[in-house]
């Protein structure tokens, strides 16, 4: 995948960061052991992940994820751009919403490119 701008990199980590939050903040509601928490916590270990693929890729460092990590983390990322589109219909042009799912879509698919990288 091609190189993104300054900007496009800092929008993509605040993306996965706003994810991480938010999954954080919800896990804390959440009680443990239930289907809903155990989803909430691979998505919130998938969202590190991409995170991480991120800052290593744009600082040229090497990622300190294991093989399984890094799989795991694509297939939940890949998962949630299937889901993602159907979010962005349902806003409307130009408004906050529809920007901030864009960029996560963006964010997603960037790291799920850097983590097919990693892996193969």
């Amino acid at each position: 995948m091609k190189q993104f701008t300054p900007e496009g990199q800092e929008q993509s980590i605040e993306a996965f960061r706003s994810v991480i939050r938010k999954s954080e903040n919800a896990l804390a509601r959440m009680k443990p052991g239930t289907l809903q928490t155990n989803l909430l916590e691979k998505r919130l270990k998938a969202a590190r992940v991409g995170e991480d693929v991120l800052h290593a890729r744009c600082e040229g460092n090497k990622l300190d994820a294991s093989q399984e990590e890094l799989v795991a983390a694509k297939e939940v990322l890949e998962g949630l751009l299937l889901m993602l589109p159907s979010f962005l219909e349902k806003t409307k042009p130009g408004s906050g919403q529809r920007t901030y799912i864009e960029r996560r879509i963006k964010a997603f698919q960037i790291a799920a490119s850097y983590l097919d990288d990693e892996i193969n």
